[in-house]
């Protein structure tokens, strides 16, 4: 249920640029990926059966979590950038805060980045355990 109605706030925002259809485009990603995943609960109760695998599931959900989280502000972010520069002809009403939302943006995307490349490792290295 929520999923759609994310979806669907994500369909608007690609409108507003390239950089919003990268945005929709990775929350679709990881959007797709915790429905065949299960969702938190499932892999939290098959985590418990091992206690090795335990301290890395929950890693890899936390980290998820924080990432799913950091796209939703930075997309809603950007919403609000964007119409502020609507409703004004001249953009921001005070530069200063333009710079403001902007930093922000970057930080989350920084740390956006980070996170992404920790995940990716424990999926990496939970993956050749497997092979």
């Amino acid at each position: 249920q929520q999923d759609t109605i994310e979806t669907n706030t994500i369909d608007q925002s690609t409108t507003m640029g390239k950089e919003d259809g990268e945005l929709a485009g990775l929350m679709n990603k990881l959007y797709s990926i915790q429905e065949d995943v299960g969702g938190k609960e499932e892999v939290k109760t098959k985590a418990t059966k091992k206690n090795g695998s335990k301290d890395k599931a929950s890693r890899f959900q936390d980290l998820k979590s924080t990432i799913v989280d950091r796209l939703k502000t930075v997309q809603e972010l950007m919403k609000d950038a964007h119409e502020k520069e609507k409703a004004m002809v001249g953009g921001f009403a005070n530069p200063k805060e333009k710079i403001a939302a902007q930093q922000t943006m970057r930080e989350n995307i920084r740390q956006l980045g980070e996170e992404w490349k920790e995940l990716d490792a424990l999926y990496k290295s939970e993956a050749k355990k497997k092979r």
